[in-house]
């Protein structure tokens, strides 16, 4: 054989080889079709975006947060980029109920998250959210307490009276002791202020299109 048949067939095999080691290149780098995706136990820091309260909000309503940074892959691809939205909806709202109750109650089910234009359903819960708790003071929502509240302390006027001029006079003890009771036993409201930092933890594996 030839040395010009020799380069020619070497030429023909490159051409042959080419396309394909291209073709590979692309599948492994820059395909189309190439899919990012988080680990179940990923965490995702997020901001409210609306404040929530237990004195008007209630079971069902939808809430949005924005994601504060990158959220990345093991191997430091982003895969939800900082200001994306992640929608939350209330399952449960209730303040506290009195003094001693340490706390009201607040359950939020995270459902979705939309990543540069595009939604995805999340598997995931909310493992820390920033709240503080707001009393109501003596409102109309306490009337019935303050109506018992003042009608033990009527009672007890009567009994330290024993006169007229005592049953006013522990009327107005009585009145007083039932507004103290109805402070003692106001709500406290569950209040997370718009911009309070949340902590979402993914309960499953997320996957979504790189592009």
């Amino acid at each position: 054989m030839t040395r010009g048949m020799l380069a020619v067939l070497a030429v023909m095999g490159l051409l042959a080889c080419g396309p394909a080691k291209l073709e590979t290149a692309e599948g492994e780098t820059g395909g189309r079709n190439l899919e990012l995706a988080l680990k179940r136990g990923t965490t995702i820091n997020v901001t409210m975006g609306e404040t929530i309260t237990s004195r008007s909000s209630v079971a069902g309503e939808t809430v949005t947060t924005t994601v504060d940074a990158d959220v990345k892959d093991a191997g430091g691809r982003v895969v939800i980029p900082a200001g994306s939205t992640v929608e939350l909806t209330i399952v449960e709202i209730a303040p506290a109920r009195n003094k001693s109750q340490a706390d009201g109650s607040l359950t939020l089910q995270v459902t979705g998250v939309t990543i540069r234009g595009r939604g995805y359903p999340l598997a995931g819960e909310v493992t820390e959210v920033a709240h503080t708790l707001e009393g109501r003071g003596v409102t109309v929502g306490e009337v019935e307490k303050v109506a018992v509240g003042t009608a033990i302390g009527a009672v007890a006027g009567r009994i330290i009276g024993g006169n007229s001029k005592g049953t006013i006079i522990g009327g107005a003890v009585g009145a007083a002791g039932g507004t103290a009771v109805a402070i003692e036993t106001a709500s406290r409201d569950v209040v997370v202020s718009a911009g309070a930092p949340v902590v979402i933890t993914l309960t499953g594996p997320l996957t979504v299109a790189s592009r």
